[in-house]
């Protein structure tokens, strides 16, 4: 049996196609995103969406869809995240992609966010045997800090620490490098909203594992700066992230796509804010590395779905 998870962010809009493999892990058959940068605005108490955002993100959808059908899942789940839980007019877009698609779009609270996202971290085989690690998935929004047992989720919480916000809060005009004093800021504000709400747990954490996909071009870049596979890196030390932050902080945004064409442009503008956040996790948690996941959100959501499709297998 397949299922589909299509999952609007607050950056991007992502879709996995995915199967039982005999071992009864999620196996992805296909996966796909575009940029959508919707949680752009989000420093805002209550942002709105615009009638030309709900019709690009229904275009995006549009074109995952498509690249869906020739999977045929069974089943097709449609999840929003902060960007959606922070607007006041969501219902456009629920509306849209309810009579254009004829779909049910869900809109998760950042408790559901999470836990969703430990169950898709559960589904990844480097991580089956560890008995329990405190993870982080870095959004554009928000980012959800989850605590993983054998048996699931101990404690979840979803903090405003998104990189897209945290970018348009902090460091002025995203085209240009970002000043010392704006950076020096947004650490202080990311050091705080840490020991103000991880307390007691976080900072006692043994393991680290990070998803996202600031993560994900983290480890592209930390990869390409060792001239090794990215299959081999999945542990990125606070070094080489450091090394990254010192190299990047420095550039334009045009310098930043130039100098690493690993960035899209929907990535690169923000990828310093993203930086500084991993960064102070680290600090916090006094450890000297993350390790990086591919399997977040949408893998623990196709995990309930295989699971309601097949209970007995």
């Amino acid at each position: 049996m397949k299922v589909a998870v299509l999952d609007i962010g607050s950056n991007t809009t992502k879709i996995l196609v995915a199967e039982k493999d005999p071992a009864g892990m999620v196996h992805s058959l296909g996966e796909k995103s575009y940029p959508c940068r919707l949680a752009s605005g989000l420093s805002e108490d209550q942002a709105f969406l615009s009638g030309s955002v709900v019709k690009s993100t229904a275009t995006v959808i549009d074109s995952l869809l498509s690249y869906m059908k020739p999977f045929n899942p069974e089943k097709i789940r449609v999840l929003a995240t902060e960007a959606l839980r922070r607007t006041g007019n969501r219902e456009l877009l629920t509306e849209e992609v309810l009579q254009r698609f004829g779909l049910c779009l869900e809109v998760l609270s950042g408790e559901e966010e999470a836990i969703l996202i430990g169950k898709g971290l559960m589904t990844d085989p480097a991580l089956s045997s560890i008995p329990e690690f405190c993870a982080v998935d870095l959004g554009g929004g928000s980012m959800e800090v989850i605590e993983v047992v054998k048996n699931g989720c101990k404690n979840v919480m979803s903090l405003p620490l998104g990189a897209v916000v945290l970018a348009e809060n902090f460091l002025g005009d995203l085209s240009v490098k970002p000043a010392k004093n704006d950076i020096g800021e947004l650490q202080k504000y990311v050091s705080q909203m840490l020991k103000d709400r991880c307390s007691g747990f976080l900072e006692h954490a043994s393991l680290l594992v990070g998803s996202g996909g600031s993560v994900v071009f983290l480890r592209q870049l930390i990869s390409s700066f060792n001239q090794a596979e990215m299959s081999t890196q999945n542990i990125l030390s606070a070094s080489a992230i450091n090394q990254v932050m010192e190299q990047v902080s420095v550039l334009s945004l045009s310098e930043r796509i130039r100098q690493f064409p690993q960035l899209p442009s929907d990535r690169a503008d923000v990828f310093p804010a993203a930086l500084v956040v991993i960064l102070e996790l680290l600090k916090f948690c006094n450890l000297s590395s993350l390790t990086h996941s591919f399997n977040n959100l949408r893998y623990g959501a196709a995990k309930e779905m295989l699971e309601a499709l097949s209970p007995s297998n």
